[in-house]
C-alpha cells in the first residue's frame, strides 16, 4: 500500500526542527544587536574622552598650566554633563552625548621636566538608553602634556 502525504508524527518532528532553527536564529540576532549597540555607545564614550585629551595636547603645556587656576571651558574635578559644558558647539556632538558625563582633572607633575597630568573619566549618567546597552561602567583616559625642553 502506497502512502500519500505525511503522518502526524512526521509533521510534528518537522515543526520541532523548524522551531529550533528559528529560535537559534532569533537568539543570534539578539546577541548581534546587543553587541553592536554596546560597540556604538563604547565608541561614543571613547570619542568624548579623547576629545579632552587631544584638545589639551593641542593647546599645550602653557595653556594647561593656566587652565588649572582658571578653568573656563569645562569644570575640573567634578562630574558634569557633556552638553552642559561642551568644549565645542553643541551641534558638533552626537545627540546621545547627553547620556554621558565626564570628570576632568589636571595635576602638575615634575620628574624630568615640568608637565601636567590630564585625566578624563567618562560614565553613563543616570538611567538611560546608553546604560541599557553599554557593558562597561566607565572609561578613563590620561595623558601628560610636557613643557617644551629648553635648548
Amino acid at each position: 500500500m502506497k502512502r500519500k502525504g505525511f503522518s502526524l508524527i512526521e509533521v510534528l518532528i518537522g515543526l520541532l526542527i523548524m522551531q529550533i532553527a528559528l529560535l537559534s536564529f532569533f537568539l543570534i540576532n539578539e546577541s548581534s544587536n546587543t553587541q553592536s549597540m554596546d560597540a556604538y555607545y563604547e565608541f561614543l564614550a571613547h570619542s568624548l574622552g579623547k576629545e579632552i585629551v587631544e584638545f589639551s595636547q593641542g593647546m599645550g603645556y602653557e595653556w594647561a598650566k593656566t587652565y588649572i587656576d582658571k578653568p573656563d571651558l569645562f569644570p575640573l574635578d567634578e562630574w558634569h554633563g557633556i552638553l552642559a559644558s561642551p568644549v565645542f558647539s553643541e551641534t558638533s556632538y552626537f545627540r546621545e552625548a547627553d547620556s554621558f558625563e565626564r570628570r576632568v582633572s589636571f595635576q602638575k607633575v615634575s620628574k624630568s621636566g615640568e608637565g601636567i597630568l590630564i585625566k578624563v573619566d567618562i560614565r553613563v549618567k543616570d538611567s538611560n538608553r546608553a546604560s541599557a546597552w553599554l557593558t562597561r561602567d566607565s572609561i578613563s583616559y590620561s595623558t601628560i602634556v610636557m613643557e617644551k625642553p629648553q635648548r
